[in-house]
């Protein structure tokens, strides 16, 4: 099982402004931006009982996510996601499809990770964490690493849709 903070650092950031098609034509424009790697499916009982598993895959054909790192003068290293990302869940016998590209912004400083999207980010909380659940987020919304890894979201504007609630 690849680890949470992954997944959610890759969900929840990943930016979503669709312009072009192809990876050179994109990093033509964009110099030391280099395509994200894809993620594997997750499947988890995010919803509870009633829902039982459920999966969330990204879209692999119409994948084009890009980052961009930069360091800054404190040492900390800031990745900037931006380009399309679509994700599936599917649970309960139902489909979704949602566009959960932000922008975002992840900072990382010795063990201080924080992280910060906007537009549409996917929330993915596994059973027995402090925020279990699985949430669509519409506008800002930021989140902080527990020290057991986990990602919580601390604030966020916007719109919130409750994924597991469309899914029962």
């Amino acid at each position: 099982m690849l680890g949470f903070k992954r997944i959610l650092v890759a969900f929840a950031v990943s930016g979503a402004l669709a312009w072009l098609t192809s990876a050179p034509a994109l990093a033509g424009g964009n110099p030391g931006r280099t395509l994200a790697p894809p993620l594997g499916p997750y499947t988890a009982p995010l919803c509870g009982a009633a829902v039982g598993d459920v999966t969330v895959s990204t879209d692999p054909d119409t994948f084009r996510e890009y980052v961009k790192t930069y360091t800054m003068s404190d040492g900390t290293t800031r990745l900037k996601y931006n380009g399309f990302l679509a994700a599936t869940v599917q649970g309960n016998g139902k489909t979704l499809h949602f566009n959960i590209g932000g922008p975002g912004t992840v900072w990382i400083n010795g063990d201080t990770v924080a992280l910060e999207g906007n537009g549409h980010s996917l929330y993915i909380g596994p059973p027995g964490t402090t925020q279990p659940g699985l949430r669509l987020y519409t506008g800002k919304v930021v989140y902080a690493v527990e020290p057991s890894g986990n990602a919580i979201v601390t604030s966020h504007t916007g719109r919130v849709t409750d994924i597991c609630a469309l899914l029962r």
